[in-house]
């Protein structure tokens, strides 16, 4: 019989997590009758009760000799049935009445499509539309702002692994296909990057610096998205071999290379020995920690001799991985910022879990099952710094992708399932203080109905039966009908992890004083002990007071950052400055609209859209100097908030007739304010000297935004600004 004893399975400054219930440091205490019912008791609060019922006769189960484990799977498996919608539809959790792409990849991935994958194999096919992944609402309205629609691949390819479906494999790999070429009028930088929104992180102003536009988050580059990207690349092309078609392979899988080598190349931060968040339009690294994008590289197999360092530099609080390190200081509000969230956890402890790392997912675990036992549910999130979801933006139970998480730690952290080439294979990583017996029942993958029992710990197999017979931990994944593993684990002395380093408030971004191009002047920032001055997207030097002389040269445009460093090394966001040289910058009025240039432009503003007769709108001719310009449109797109949507403008910018690139006009302001002008990102072209001429054109082939109906703005000039 299992044991019921307490057994302490962690413990830090905030709770006490045992076998049989939780106790936190704020008088919280949490116990489990069994495994069938827990007991919630806050302080000043009168006591909660939560029903726990097993699993359905036949259902994917989990037991354990301690008991804690057997309760959080039972929990998580009736939370992931109370998701789904008439049986069809997996939704994103209790006060979300809808699927998302990336709450139901990201689920699947971590476990959700192992216990239902008919619903998640329908919630998948629901989130494609004309053969493209849709791409979900977000910063400055959706696509091309955000482009972590590719997040999908990561669920259909777990999906395909577990059941072996081929007519899934097929309909995966056209999707898959459609989406990486349309994805492909992206502009890619000369750093090899795909550009867009941090991944899952998308609500701007919880992670960027109030200066960057819609405009500038989707022409930077993120960690997190293009580690989907390289995964979504190196997916298709597996799933293009399993198909038989190795030469139609052969294109995805060595842009999944060159991405991966671009990554590694543009994000490690050799002085921090961490992957920085993301990356400015002009190649400024954001050095914050993204913890989800850090546990990606694991995750989707970026190796490399970086990834146990950068798992190691992840800062933590006591209650968990906070989403990113260090927090905005000036957005109190808690969602993003100072919050952990359940998934992203997941993902972390599975990317410990992958470099046989106990401890940190010792830690991870602990996080998770803390979290469940303290709300009673599997929730979206809660704050870092006090444990509590309450105070948080938004927040719901049963949150999909938490549950998910909740799953993956049993089936690929504890369990260790994995596929290799044609095999399905056991790599188990179980912590020292959850040693002990735990079995995996009624587990359906492929043609076999898996019975899977775990006894000891650590991550070193020491024998395995399966149906009786000593064996491998490796089954051929045709193998059919019943099969029962039984695995014994060697024990191992676990090395005490070294402390992680903790979650901190960054700086505020340093405000400038009355600058000039032979002085830089700003205003003192609380706590900062120096600044760092750049120039030009690259580091000149560092100052103790708030002055700088930058050194003089010929450039026709400079770009300056400064960023206030503390004593620790805390920096906080950067504050950007641009001088163009006197007569670098040109600037065209819209001059006509239509191919035939039927109708004028009044008030020196158009209104676009996507009507035939005004697809195309004509600037001002200009006479200009050979050299390098960057090119931007000033521009207003109130079609929705800067927060949500799918209404993100695009047209071809065209010079002397000839596309140069894809413009986005996303979202700028809250919808209706159609007064509230800026700009988009610049484009970088090398044009001859004489007369110029600039247009924007709708092309339905490359300009079809994720809404596909409403695709309108307004604009007003045109700026040319010699850049070289």
């Amino acid at each position: 019989m299992p044991a019921t004893s307490p057994k302490i399975l962690f413990q830090n400054e905030a709770y006490r997590l045992t076998s049989v219930g939780l106790q936190q440091n704020n008088g919280l205490v949490a116990e489990l009758e069994g495994t069938r019912r827990l007991r919630i008791t806050r302080p000043g609060a009168a006591t909660r009760t939560v029903d726990i019922p097993e699993p359905p006769p036949g259902y994917p189960g989990m037991r354990s000799s301690l008991p804690i484990l057997t309760a959080m799977y039972n929990m998580a498996v009736r939370e992931l049935r109370a998701n789904i919608h008439q049986g069809a539809l997996l939704l994103a959790g209790a006060n979300w009445s809808t699927v998302w792409t990336r709450d139901i990849a990201y689920a699947a991935a971590l476990g959700a499509g192992l216990t239902e994958p008919s619903a998640v194999r329908n919630s998948l096919k629901s989130r494609v539309k004309g053969g493209v992944i849709l791409q979900d609402t977000g910063t400055g309205g959706g696509w091309p702002i955000s482009t972590d629609r590719v997040a999908w691949a990561l669920g259909a390819w777990c999906l395909y692994q577990s059941t072996g479906d081929r007519e899934w494999l097929a309909y995966c790999t056209e999707v898959l296909v459609n989406t990486l070429e349309q994805d492909s009028v992206l502009r890619i930088g000369n750093n090899g990057l795909v550009p867009g929104e941090t991944t899952f992180i998308d609500w701007r102003e919880q992670s960027y610096p109030a200066h960057m536009s819609m405009a500038d988050i989707g022409a930077s580059y993120a960690l997190g998205t293009n580690i989907l990207h390289y995964a979504a690349h190196q997916i298709t092309a597996a799933m293009l071999k399993e198909a038989g078609n190795t030469a139609a392979a052969a294109p995805y899988a060595q842009r999944a290379e060159a991405l991966g080598a671009a990554i590694q190349k543009h994000f490690w931060s050799r002085a921090n020995m961490q992957y920085s968040m993301y990356l400015t339009e002009d190649g400024y690294a954001e050095d914050r920690v993204d913890s989800l994008a850090t546990a990606l590289a694991v995750f989707c197999g970026l190796t490399g001799e970086h990834n146990r360092r950068a798992l190691a530099a992840i800062p933590r609080s006591a209650w968990g991985t906070p989403v990113f390190s260090p927090y905005k200081s000036d957005t109190p509000a808690c969602y993003h910022n100072r919050a952990v969230w359940p998934f992203q956890e997941a993902f972390v402890m599975l990317a410990h879990a992958a470099l046989g790392d106990t401890g940190g997912m010792a830690f991870s675990m602990a996080s998770l099952l803390r979290a469940a036992l303290a709300f009673g549910t599997n929730k979206e999130n809660f704050r870092a710094d006090t444990g509590e979801a309450e105070d948080t933006l938004l927040n719901s139970d049963r949150q999909l992708w938490s549950v998910g998480g909740m799953l993956g730690m049993y089936f690929y952290g504890m369990f260790g399932i994995q596929y290799e080439h044609n095999s399905l294979v056991f790599s188990p990583c179980v912590p020292k203080a959850y040693a002990g017996s735990h079995w995996l029942t009624n587990l359906r993958i492929r043609g076999m109905e898996l019975n899977v029992h775990i006894n000891g710990y650590g991550t070193d197999i020491c024998s395995v039966m399966v149906n009786g017979k000593a064996a491998s931990p490796m089954i051929p994944l045709d193998t059919t009908g019943r099969v029962h593993v039984e695995i014994e684990l060697m024990p191992q002395e676990e090395e005490e992890a070294a402390p992680f380093p903790p979650a901190v408030e960054d700086l505020p971004a340093p405000q400038w004083d009355t600058p000039t191009p032979e002085l830089l002047r700003w205003l003192p920032v609380p706590g900062a002990q120096a600044y760092y001055i750049y120039a030009n997207g690259k580091a000149i030097g560092s100052v103790l007071g708030c002055t700088f002389s930058p050194p003089k040269n010929n450039k026709f445009l400079n770009t300056y950052r400064i960023q206030a460093i503390a004593d620790n090394r805390t920096s906080g966001f950067s504050s950007p400055l641009e001088f163009p040289a006197p007569g670098a910058r040109t600037v065209l009025q819209p001059l006509r609209i239509g191919a035939e240039a039927e109708y004028l432009v009044e008030h020196q503003q158009a209104w676009l859209d996507t009507q035939p007769h005004t697809a195309q709108l004509d600037y001002e001719s200009c006479t200009l100097a050979a050299g390098t310009y960057s090119v931007r449109i000033r521009y207003c797109n109130a079609t929705a908030s800067k927060r949500d949507g799918d209404t993100c403008a695009l047209r071809e910018l065209l010079a002397d007739g000839h596309c140069v690139g894809l413009t986005p006009m996303p979202h700028n302001t809250e919808q209706g304010n159609w007064e509230d002008y800026t700009y988009t990102a610049a484009h970088t072209l090398v044009l001859k000297a004489g007369p110029h001429r600039f247009s924007l054109r709708y092309n339905p082939a490359t300009c079809t935004n994720g809404n596909a109906t409403t695709n309108q703005c307004m604009v007003r000039e045109l700026i040319l600004t010699r850049i070289g």
